[in-house]
């Protein structure tokens, strides 16, 4: 059989149906194989700083997002390039019996030209290049920022997930023990078989909620592995859900944000780097003269001419005023650019500390009010049932507002914690935190913005 005539069709006619069962049973395990092998020596369970140095390290995306500024990169390099000289040859060949343009049957010319940036072009376009490749860095920075926030609002659900099904847990375990009351009283005959059946079904309520935190945990730790483009990878959080202790004072975040937030940044990189497509703009007005070198000589006699010039473009009706046109408009447009962010910036960062000072204080009010005061509820409500002077439906009422109570304080500080980091990004020190030691990064537990401030000196004050 030639290598033309070979197929899959007439592999399947030569194939036995056991080695055809092999080989597609091994070709559906090699993309499973493949995504093991990639996540297998991450961990299982991660902090939210090792989870950011594995976005870093090992996300497709934001391997991705590097890519750009290589391309950036290879821009300097193409505007570093000098143009190439041209060869040009000719000849003249006699066509009329009478020779009035020279001696001999045939002339040859060979003439090299050699175009020369004299104006300055090749160091305006370096410099404009390397300009872009700041703004190109920048933005990069800024896109991982972004990343980054979506990454910790996922870790954050995570741990809220996590307490919910604690939360859950010792609700059940409450309810089995009260279930065991119930049916002790059943038996000494001071509850009824409607007793056992409410509290039974009040326990199975418990189960399916809680198999549904289960579920939703789950759940969460997949769209951690999606975003990150780790596909089999489902970590587990640690640590515990708590505020990190942001202040929600807006002068301070804004004085932060006037030099470390990552789309100021890009933007002010933006219009230095238009300033410099400006300059290369006029030093591209001016023609690129080119020398000509060359000789020209006949045969038949033999004879040998110097040849040497120069040519240049006249600039009568194209004098770079399009480019000058177009250059002027980007300046004007990356600094309306600037003053657009830099508002966006200030209004987001005045939202976040109003949004994150009125969660702060309905998270301590509810702490005060109603937090407080769960362990005598549980205790009443039990007592009351155990010695006949409460009803069941009382016992289970109590038992579930317990249960909302802390389910309403995980959302609290989730919500909190959520406007904490929304504010930690708008001033940048998102960014700050992101950038902490190898060796705080890879701590097991960090679980306060103080901490994560001493790494590295932050001018917001607590």
């Amino acid at each position: 059989m030639t290598p033309q005539s070979f197929n899959l069709p007439a592999l399947r006619f030569v194939m036995k149906p056991f080695e055809r069962v092999l080989i597609f049973m091994l070709l559906a395990m090699a993309p499973e194989v493949s995504w093991t092998e990639e996540v297998s020596d991450l961990p299982k369970a991660v902090s939210i700083q090792q989870l950011l140095v594995i976005a870093r390290e090992r996300s497709p995306r934001y391997a991705a997002l590097r890519q750009q500024i290589e391309l950036s990169r290879a821009d300097v390099v193409q505007a570093g390039v000098m143009p190439n000289p041209r060869l040009n040859y000719g000849n003249y060949s006699l066509l009329s019996q009478t020779n009035t343009m020279y001696d001999g049957k045939t002339q040859h010319e060979v003439i090299v030209e050699v175009p020369v940036l004299a104006s300055g072009q090749r160091g305006a376009r370096i410099e404009a290049a390397e300009k872009q490749v700041e703004v190109t860095e920048a933005s990069v920075e800024a896109e991982f920022s972004s990343f980054s926030h979506d990454i910790w609002r996922l870790f954050i659900k995570l741990l809220s997930n996590k307490e919910r099904i604690r939360i859950l847990e010792e609700t059940h375990q409450d309810m089995e023990h009260l279930s065991e009351l119930v049916t002790g009283r059943e038996q000494a005959g001071s509850a009824s078989r409607f007793d056992v059946l409410r509290i039974s079904l009040e326990t199975r309520d418990v189960e399916a909620r809680l198999e549904t935190a289960r579920n939703d945990l789950l759940g969460t730790s997949g769209e951690l592995g999606i975003a990150l483009g780790l596909p089999g990878w489902n970590p587990e959080a640690l640590g515990t859900l708590q505020p990190m202790g942001v202040p929600a004072d807006a002068k301070k975040l804004w004085e932060e944000a006037e030099h470390s937030n990552p789309e100021m940044e890009t933007t002010r990189r933006g219009e230095a780097a238009a300033d410099a497509g400006l300059d290369r703009a006029r030093s591209e007005r001016w023609p690129v003269p080119s020398f000509m070198f060359g000789s020209a000589f006949t045969e038949s006699p033999y004879g040998h001419a110097f040849f040497g010039g120069i040519s240049v473009e006249l600039p009568v009706f194209d004098y770079g005023q399009g480019g000058m046109a177009k250059a002027a408009s980007e300046r004007e447009k990356a600094a309306l650019e600037r003053e657009m962010v830099t508002s966006q910036t200030r209004v987001a960062i005045d939202r976040a500390a109003n949004l994150l000072a009125r969660r702060q204080e309905t998270r301590r009010k509810f702490e005060q009010q109603v937090l407080g005061k769960l362990t005598d509820l549980k205790d009443m409500g039990e007592a009351a049932y155990r010695f006949g002077k409460g009803s069941l439906l009382e016992l289970l009422d109590a038992t579930r507002s317990r249960t909302e109570v802390r389910l309403t304080h995980v959302e609290l500080s989730q919500a909190e914690t959520e406007a904490e980091l929304d504010a930690l990004r708008a001033s940048g020190l998102l960014v700050k935190m992101m950038d902490a030691p190898a060796a705080q990064a890879r701590a097991p537990e960090v679980h306060s913005y103080q901490k994560v401030a001493t790494a590295r000196p932050i001018k917001v004050a607590h």
